[in-house]
C-alpha cells in the first residue's frame, strides 16, 4: 500500500470518528503515516530530528 492509498484510506475512517474540523487534517496525515510506515520508528530514525 503507497502513501496515497493510506491517505484515502485513512480519510475514510477519520470520517468516521467524532473530531472537530480543525483536527480532521492532522489525524489523516497521521494514520496515513503510521499505515505507511512513514513514521520515524519504523524507519529507524529518532522521532525528534
Amino acid at each position: 500500500m503507497n502513501y496515497l492509498d493510506c491517505i484515502t484510506f485513512a480519510a475514510q475512517h477519520a470520517q468516521d470518528w467524532d473530531l472537530p474540523n480543525d483536527l480532521l487534517p492532522l489525524v489523516i496525515i497521521s494514520e496515513a503515516a503510521l499505515l505507511s510506515g512513514h513514521e520515524a520508528g519504523h524507519m529507524g530514525h529518532a522521532p525528534w530530528d
